[in-house]
């Protein structure tokens, strides 16, 4: 992990850094509603070691790969001062056998049969255990927080927000998938710090993770 510091004086971003820094709320969000009928039919019959790939893992692994191709995503600030990392991982929520929440997380791979097979390995590790740590590591900010609620689906979603600097960190849900008209989609919602992101990065966000769940193949299944 690579983390470099921002001369915010000589930043493109000074102006709205500096302006949204000042706000008691100074994240916002957006939801999207995404056609995944292209990824979905790919992924139908694909096996990892002869078992059933997990539509969870496949569009985790596509949502930060996505995510990790837009510059502003790898900002956060720490301590005061603006940083940006050069690899940003995957840090989600998993159902236990206990029937509660718990936070897991992984190291990304641009290989997806290494990236789902590091997934799957801490995901069923998480679910049988329940431990006493923090949700988040609070010294290292080089994660996504990602979450999803596969039970419905929804129109507009706002995450609860810590008063610390996690605040700055992106943090994702995606909903059910459901069918109209013969397609299938599913509601991404996404919320970053204004401070760091602008509406423009956060659209070209959204856009190249539709780009890639349109080109299911690069999966190499």
């Amino acid at each position: 992990m690579k983390k470099t510091f921002i001369d915010v004086s000589t930043w493109k971003g000074k102006k709205h850094y500096e302006w949204f820094i000042r706000y008691p709320v100074h994240y916002y969000n957006v939801t999207k509603e995404i056609n995944i009928s292209k990824f979905l039919s790919y992924l139908k019959g694909k096996t990892i070691n002869d078992t059933k790939v997990s539509f969870f893992i496949a569009f985790l692994y596509i949502v930060t790969k996505g995510l990790n191709e837009i510059e502003e995503m790898h900002l956060r600030i720490q301590n005061g001062k603006v940083i940006k990392y050069d690899l940003i991982n995957p840090a989600y929520t998993i159902m236990t056998d206990a029937g509660v929440f718990e936070n897991c997380d992984n190291e990304y791979d641009e290989d997806f049969k290494t990236f789902y097979l590091k997934t799957k390995t801490a995901i069923d590790k998480i679910k049988h255990s329940i431990n006493d740590f923090p949700y988040n590591n609070l010294n290292e900010f080089n994660q996504f927080y990602m979450t999803c609620l596969p039970w419905i689906d929804f129109t507009g979603l706002f995450h609860p927000m810590p008063n610390d600097d996690s605040a700055f960190v992106p943090r994702i849900c995606w909903s059910k998938y459901y069918e109209r008209n013969g397609e299938t989609f599913i509601a991404l919602n996404i919320q970053v710090s204004h401070a760091l992101v602008d509406g423009y990065p956060l659209s070209q966000a959204f856009i190249k993770v539709e780009e890639y769940l349109n080109m299911p193949e690069i999966l190499k299944l």
